[in-house]
């Protein structure tokens, strides 16, 4: 837990879901700037990418409209705002919406990803009147060298701020022009033979990667259950129905891009009495013991920091959700050691594939 100090007041802010002992804490330099240097007139605020609820937490004397598509992020929300017994005038949203239109200002976190910045300008230019003010913070390693062109194509009266503990903050105001990038990217994946269809939030938007190439050489036949878990633009449950025509997927992401992206390219390949998409942290509250298989390709960040408690969570949910005897196969990178939390968890694990970077690996619930 770390404590934020906002207009004289000490914020207890966890990042999600807590850790014992975690090195890592819930807010960084850019939100702390963004709180006292926001320079947004008083009344309801637009909030995009907060992470983990520090700039809800800050701003919680006024009104806010809250728009994250992870639904880790929704949680920590809930778990910082009951932290800080705070009960603000909130509105927490998966996505851009009517509700958001009614706001004075918008403040930003810098996402990783410059494709959903610049779709999420693109709906506040359509959405909210030209000249309303916006800020966007982020920490300077964190801001590629093509922001200052992305900004001033979209925003009027751009003025970057002086760094402060290596963070910055770019102000402007709505300019009501659009970049013509689209909402939604398409690319047809050749070893499935089919149009993969990718909103901006989705990991591998733009090509297949090199860790699901391999797994898509090596998925698993059944006629049962198959859980596709962190399933991204669900390029491998689209390969899993096709190749196993009895087989129910479950699709499971902690993205909203992700579940919509997969759920129009499953559509696109497969009756819908076939699968089912869930916005989901892993399997939470999902019950035990109901599919087969379950296949992985797991990350291993959270946000921009490197860390292997979404890999543990993934694993240990996989473990509960399999029936006794199903199996769990994922991809990993080699040097992650993912063999070694496996044997540890199912008591063992087998090597399917590998290449120079990634290992295919399975384990069998005992």
């Amino acid at each position: 837990m770390s404590q934020l100090t906002v207009n004289g007041n000490e914020l207890r802010l966890e990042r999600f879901p807590p850790q014992p002992e975690d090195p890592l804490q819930a807010w960084d330099a850019a939100d702390e700037l963004l709180l006292h240097a926001h320079q947004l007139p008083d009344g309801p605020v637009l909030v995009l990418n907060d992470h983990f609820g520090a700039l809800a937490c800050g701003l919680s004397d006024r009104p806010l409209v809250w728009v994250n598509d992870s639904y880790v992020a929704h949680q920590a929300l809930e778990q910082n705002l009951e932290l800080n017994e705070l009960e603000p005038a909130l509105t927490p949203l998966s996505a851009l919406g009517t509700e958001a239109t009614a706001v004075v200002g918008v403040m930003i976190k810098l996402p990783r990803s410059l494709r959903l910045l610049t779709t999420q300008l693109d709906w506040l230019n359509a959405n909210l009147p030209a000249g309303t003010p916006v800020v966007i913070g982020a920490r300077q390693k964190d801001m590629p060298s093509t922001l200052p062109d992305l900004t001033r194509q979209l925003l009027d009266e751009v003025s970057p701020s002086r760094a402060v503990k290596k963070a910055r903050l770019v102000y402007g105001q709505l300019s009501g022009r659009q970049s013509g990038v689209p909402e939604r990217l398409d690319w047809h994946c050749e070893p499935i033979d089919a149009t993969v269809r990718n909103y901006p939030n989705v990991y591998g938007a733009k090509a297949l990667d090199i860790g699901a190439r391999l797994l898509l050489q090596h998925l698993p036949s059944s006629d049962g259950e198959i859980v596709d878990l962190g399933c991204g633009n669900g390029v491998l449950s689209m390969a899993l129905l096709q190749a196993n025509p009895d087989a129910h997927i479950l699709a499971v992401d902690e993205s909203w891009d992700a579940v919509r992206s997969t759920e129009e390219n499953l559509a696109s390949v497969a009756d819908e009495s076939r699968f089912e998409v869930v916005w989901n942290d892993c399997l939470s509250g999902m019950d035990g013991g109901q599919a087969d298989w379950v296949v992985c390709n797991p990350p291993f960040h959270q946000q921009q920091a490197v860390t292997d408690h979404i890999a543990w969570q993934m694993f240990r949910d996989a473990k509960r959700i399999l029936k006794m005897g199903g199996r769990l196969r994922i991809v990993g990178n080699r040097h992650l050691g993912y063999h070694i939390k496996l044997t540890r968890l199912f008591g063992g694990c087998t090597t399917i594939a590998s290449n120079a970077k990634f290992v295919v690996l399975e384990a069998q619930k005992r």
